[in-house]
């Protein structure tokens, strides 16, 4: 089992004004040490996501165990290398969000910032505001379904 006693977790949401340098202010509750490093990618849901730099060190080993001769592998860290972004913190926990990540997800100057517990997901008001309203428990029903499949790997 991981030891998670370091380990962040993201919890809440937050809307934030980004500055007029296209940054964004993130929690301090978010931010494990003065230096926090963030990657940030392209979602799939009109977001924007930042993973803490340790998660996608992990992603980095496994990736590096499979062979690097493999053409698929290189393709797929090709896309991947050419859509993320290094993110650090200033001394103000501010990170600097591409002009054309925040274009891409309709976002000028305010965006949501919500906690997905493993990592951060970013969108526009409006996104977030018109999520499809599934009651107010299934996020249970999610963790239900995580749980399953937990159980089935042998976790």
């Amino acid at each position: 089992m991981a030891d998670l006693t370091n380990e962040v977790f993201f919890f809440g949401e937050y809307e934030h004004n980004l500055d007029s340098q296209g940054r964004l202010t993130i929690p301090s509750e978010w931010r494990q040490q003065q230096d926090t490093r963030l990657i940030l990618l392209p979602g799939r849901a009109n977001d924007l996501l930042l993973f803490p730099f340790a998660t996608f060190r992990e992603f980095l080993i496994k990736a590096g165990k499979l062979s690097l001769a493999n053409k698929e592998l290189q393709a797929a860290l090709a896309r991947i290398g050419a859509k993320a972004r290094d993110c650090h913190c200033d001394k103000q926990g501010r990170i600097k969000i591409d002009k054309a990540m925040l274009q891409s997800i309709n976002v000028t100057t305010t965006l949501k910032v919500i906690g997905a517990i493993t990592h951060i997901k970013l969108c526009s008001v409006d996104t977030w505001n018109n999520m499809p309203d599934e009651g107010d428990d299934t996020y249970l029903d999610e963790l239900q379904k995580i749980s399953d499949n937990l159980a089935d790997l042998n976790i």
